[in-house]
């Protein structure tokens, strides 16, 4: 049973479409990424998710159970960590803790309390609103972990946060879902998508442009660029390579098939081929490949 189930979402805010028929789902156990431009849909989905605004159409299931039908029970077993953090500036960083763990009615064990402050960095007798950005997003991931979700949701987690806090927070997470947890994040940053989700979500203007097996794509797609005054568009389509970007002495492709046949074909031509690179695609590439594609359509 998916963990994440949305089923044909959407969101309008009068006549503009925020979300627009929206469906994929996250197994449990998944690391999996939620990735698009700004303005795509992507907090308002999570919004959505949340039921902290109300979808204008589609079913949501977290848990295994619909929202907004069962919200108090899903959200006590859910961790979420907001872009924007916000939290009465008033409160000790120490009290906002507890009152975390009295809304999932948890005890709390002191010493894996004390171990979060220390890993972390976090003064926590200090008042939340004399803390700067990145210790009030240390503080929300906190508050986000200590309870032991079974789903976490994070919208731009590591913004404000240094490299060193970066590793620590990854490795909490990891820790997460070998204990069985499923981790939903979105993040402009491409780089730690690709290296801790095992699949993604693309989104752009509201709607799914799709979702991809990092762990498979990633294995059988490279980056072929060949540079040359005369360029082999033909011979690279005809062993199923896909041009991605072409210029006058420069063109990539993306390619899927045995690189024996690859360096076969290239070895066939003439010297006006002046240098070829191959690398493995990354998700950078696999996101610019993707929305060019999407937007080519639409011309």
């Amino acid at each position: 049973m998916p963990v994440i189930e949305l089923s044909h979402i959407s969101k309008r805010f009068g006549k503009f479409v925020a979300v627009n028929d929206l469906s994929f789902s996250v197994e449990q156990g998944e690391f999996f990424g939620f990735i698009g431009p700004n303005g795509a849909g992507k907090s308002t989905t999570m919004n959505m998710m949340l039921n902290f605004i109300k979808r204008s159409g589609g079913e949501i299931s977290l848990l295994g159970k619909s929202v907004p039908q069962h919200d108090l029970d899903v959200k006590k077993r859910i961790g979420y960590v907001p872009s924007d953090v916000r939290f009465y500036p008033q409160l000790r960083v120490q009290d906002l803790i507890r009152y975390t763990l009295d809304f999932h009615h948890m005890e709390g064990d002191q010493a894996e309390i004390d171990r979060y402050f220390e890993l972390f960095q976090i003064d926590r007798k200090k008042k939340f609103g004399d803390l700067s950005l990145g210790n009030k997003k240390k503080v929300a991931l906190v508050c986000a972990l200590i309870h032991h979700p079974e789903l976490i949701i994070m919208d731009e987690p590591t913004n404000g946060l240094d490299p060193l806090m970066h590793a620590r927070l990854f490795r909490v997470l990891k820790e997460k879902q070998e204990q069985g947890a499923t981790i939903f994040l979105s993040s402009h940053n491409l780089k730690e998508v690709e290296d801790y989700c095992s699949k993604v979500a693309f989104i752009r203007s509201g709607q799914l442009v799709g979702v991809e097996d990092l762990s498979q794509v990633n294995k059988k797609t490279k980056i072929v660029t060949l540079k040359g005054s005369k360029l082999p568009l033909d011979e690279m389509k005809a062993i199923g390579a896909t041009c991605t970007k072409k210029e006058e002495h420069e063109a990539r492709f993306l390619y899927e098939g045995g690189l024996p046949q690859l360096f076969s074909t290239l070895s066939n031509l003439s010297t006006d081929l002046e240098d070829v690179t191959v690398a493995n695609r990354d998700l950078e590439e696999q996101f610019m490949s993707m929305y060019e594609r999407q937007e080519g359509e639409r011309l």
